[in-house]
């Protein structure tokens, strides 16, 4: 095994913590006029904000390694999924996943830098306070919270932009799902404790409110991406939006995910969506599951083969901004797709 460094240069001197907002700014791309000057104003935050949007990408190719798509599309180095065509242009269940996900990993990685001193522009959730238990009279609480009151904060304001000023149904459902994912991370902050005193005895406990781990996210954004709402595209009401199916009773609510047209069976390669398709695709024929060759193949067959394949595993990210990845290397028969 072999370490790879996905890494978004910030070239600083190891004695000096400020980033580069020219740096910081330049190399993430496709950032729209308004993103781009954010992120000048709050070069630190913009920073934790793509590292979240790359947590992000990597969780959303987890919860989809087994589906005809499977995310990778837009976890590839260095790149914006916002600008991606998949993203930009269609209105699938898998889109307003990819957008809710977003949005979950910059609140998520944002509200966490600020507790960890990192940003200049904030520090721990100071609606968090001190108190004294009345019970035991002694110190409950003393760590430092999450702030996700600022992470949603820059998050609504960072990835709301490029939609906010459209009226069309399309900015509609992207910012309800945007909504979706931040809601999920600030709804989901539990409290966690750390006992101090002699061989455990918890005589002093600190305890600080945190996000939701993030597998947690991913997985409840999956099971509303199963449920999602298809929205009337007719629909005119700026803000509203309305199920296309009749006998729907109610909206779809603040945590919903909702699409607006079908998804196509992604068994192709199609370059217009930025989508892949599933030839070559390592599938398991004894499987009963999506990964199934019946299924991800689309019924063109497979081949067995010999091959040796290397994969990246055990990811790990770091501030600021890169990921650390080990390279597996698998030498064995697998099935792939015709």
């Amino acid at each position: 095994m072999r370490n790879d460094i996905l890494r978004i240069p910030i070239p600083t001197e190891p004695d000096d913590p400020k980033l580069d907002p020219n740096v910081v700014c330049r190399t993430y791309p496709d950032l729209t006029p308004e993103q781009f000057e954010m992120c000048l104003q709050y070069p630190d935050v913009a920073a934790s904000a793509i590292q979240g949007i790359q947590i992000a990408m990597h969780e959303c190719q987890h919860q989809f390694m087994d589906h005809r798509w499977n995310c990778s599309s837009l976890e590839t180095k260095n790149k914006n999924p916002h600008s991606s065509p998949f993203l930009s242009r269609a209105g699938f269940r898998e889109t307003a996943f990819a957008y809710a996900i977003s949005a979950a990993g910059v609140t998520a990685q944002v509200a966490k830098a600020c507790a960890m001193g990192k940003l200049v522009s904030c520090g721990c959730d100071s609606r968090i306070q001190g108190k004294i238990n009345p019970t035991t009279k002694k110190w409950d609480w003393g760590g430092c919270s999450h702030n996700v009151n600022f992470g949603e904060s820059f998050t609504e304001k960072f990835l709301d932009f490029k939609d906010i000023v459209h009226s069309d149904i399309r900015a509609q459902i992207n910012l309800h799902n945007n909504r979706a994912g931040r809601l999920l991370v600030t709804r989901g902050v539990r409290t966690q404790c750390k006992c101090h005193g002699m061989s455990g005895s918890c005589e002093l406990k600190t305890c600080w409110k945190a996000t939701p781990p993030f597998r947690n996210v991913g997985n409840e954004l999956k099971q509303k991406y199963h449920m999602a709402t298809k929205v009337d595209t007719t629909n005119s009401a700026k803000g509203r939006l309305v199920p296309a199916y009749k006998g729907f009773k109610r909206g779809p609510f603040k945590t919903d995910l909702v699409y607006i047209e079908k998804s196509p069976t992604f068994c192709e390669p199609n370059p217009k969506l930025d989508s892949p398709g599933t030839v070559g695709r390592i599938c398991n024929r004894s499987s009963t599951g999506m990964d199934n060759c019946d299924s991800l193949c689309c019924g063109r067959g497979y081949d067995t083969v010999r091959m040796k394949r290397t994969e990246k595993c055990d990811c790990k990210f770091h501030w600021c901004c890169y990921v650390i990845c080990k390279t597996c290397t698998y030498n064995d028969w697998v099935t792939v797709c015709k």
